[in-house]
């Protein structure tokens, strides 16, 4: 036991994507996801197909009409496994309009 009250519980998905999202994302999207940001535009509760295909390959999935035309994201691979975080902490910010 810690003496600051024990050990801490477990962080859930959402506040997981949090984090990646502040630490890679927040640089051109806003810190709240539901307002467009410096570059890119609001994301709070994009699908998870969106999100991994804008992340890994910089695509839209099929039918998809993108709500800006810049060309400025990269791809952030590395963030392959953090994808259903991200999108946790983005249902999240959703629901907090």
């Amino acid at each position: 036991m810690s003496a600051c009250g024990g050990p801490s519980k477990p962080m859930t998905p959402a506040e997981r994507g949090r984090i990646v999202y502040m630490t890679n994302c927040v640089i051109c999207h806003n810190a709240d996801p539901n307002l467009p940001g410096s570059q890119g535009p609001p994301i709070a509760g994009s699908p998870r197909e969106l999100v991994y295909d804008r992340v890994m390959f910089l695509k839209y999935p099929p039918g998809y009409t993108p709500k800006r035309t810049t060309h400025a994201m990269r791809a952030l691979p590395q963030l392959k496994d953090r994808i259903d975080d991200i999108v946790a902490f983005l249902a999240e910010a959703a629901k907090n309009k």
